[in-house]
């Protein structure tokens, strides 16, 4: 998914995600969650947080003039070669834009189950002792 959204950046690009596909998936069960099951205000939240087009199938796509379509492999070997800066500062965005909405235990994932609490990891690992812990990855 960073890898996608830094190619459309790099070459001017929209990116589209199919509906169902395993970055909404990926993304619904770590970070914004659909709530109250509106899946169309989820949709216009997603596009306009990555500025991404969420594709319902493939003949929606004959719409575009110019359409690169590209494998989930050729996308994780993607590389940048602009300023190491400029790539940090973007993927830094990236990565604050779905932690601002992480899952709280509230909403649904893309399968329509209810979502965890990132949080609970945390719990789990240190128990009643998390607020005692120096250092801790999420």
């Amino acid at each position: 998914f960073l890898h996608s959204i830094q190619f459309g950046r790099d070459h001017n690009a929209v990116v589209g995600i199919m509906q169902g596909s395993w970055p909404t998936h990926l993304i619904t069960n770590m970070w914004m969650a659909v709530q109250d099951g509106d899946m169309a205000a989820w949709r216009v939240f997603l596009e306009t947080s990555f500025c991404v087009k969420l594709i319902d199938s493939y003949a929606e796509t004959e719409q575009y003039k110019k359409v690169i379509r590209m494998e989930t492999r050729d996308l994780f070997v993607y590389k940048n070669y602009g300023l190491l800066n400029q790539y940090v500062e973007f993927q830094g965005y990236i990565i604050r834009t779905l932690y601002r909405s992480y899952n709280n235990g509230t909403g649904l994932n893309m399968r329509r189950k209810p979502v965890g609490d990132m949080c609970s990891v945390l719990d789990a690992i240190f128990g009643s002792e998390k607020n005692s812990a120096v250092y801790s990855v999420v």
